[in-house]
């Protein structure tokens, strides 16, 4: 049994952080690499969507935690993905793995200890989202429910646009909200430094106090 663990949405200034694990019979991943699954991020998202159910179908378990803006703003964005892959890997043992491979980010000494307190092997290295298919498949897990979170968003706000900050469609919205003296909304990560520049009043330079 091998899982395969990935984010989608370190980087946006608006919404959750996805962390997705997806467990999967060794002999399989073959199967997976036919079907197409490679990393999220050189696929459009119809081609993810269609993939999301042919890994829901062909994995033995999938796991996923949200990490929502208000903890990123307040703690260290690489210990709150470690500490989300940490829980996955505790979510999936009874599978019994055999290896763990994560897409490496930061210092990955966290993870690396707990799977060896395990007796797992631990494969953390970079880009394992596109070398590796269990990750490829995590990436794609996490990346379409990340894309449903931004839908979510969209259907009461408007069109926030992709909630990245080289996006001028969401810079514009965070300024016009700004500008309006509207209180910056929930999704909104405020320790994100451009808000400095477009909305000061959002953004949080210290860490620990967390309010609207």
């Amino acid at each position: 049994m091998i899982i395969g663990i990935d984010e989608a949405g370190r980087g946006p200034i608006i919404g959750p952080m996805i962390v997705a694990g997806v467990a999967i019979e060794e002999s399989l991943l073959d199967k997976l690499k036919d079907k197409g699954v490679r990393d999220s991020k050189a696929l459009s998202r119809k081609s993810r969507e269609k993939l999301f159910y042919e890994i829901v179908e062909i994995a033995s378990a999938f796991s996923v935690v949200k990490v929502q803006p208000q903890e990123i703003d307040l703690n260290n964005l690489n210990s709150l993905t470690y500490q989300a892959v940490n829980k996955i890997i505790s979510s999936m043992l009874y599978l019994k793995p055999n290896r763990v491979t994560v897409d490496k980010v930061g210092r990955e000494t966290e993870v690396i200890v707990y799977l060896n307190l395990l007796g797992i092997e631990a494969n953390v290295v970079h880009q394992a989202d596109v070398n590796f298919v269990e990750c490829s498949a995590a990436s794609i897990v996490a990346k379409v429910i990340r894309d449903k979170e931004i839908d979510k968003i969209k259907e009461k706000y408007g069109d926030v646009g992709s909630g990245y900050p080289s996006d001028e469609k969401t810079i514009n919205w965070i300024s016009k909200i700004h500008e309006k003296g509207e209180p910056p909304p929930p999704f909104l990560r405020r320790s994100w430094k451009i808000l400095n520049r477009i909305a000061p009043n959002y953004y949080l330079e210290k860490r620990g106090v967390w309010s609207w």
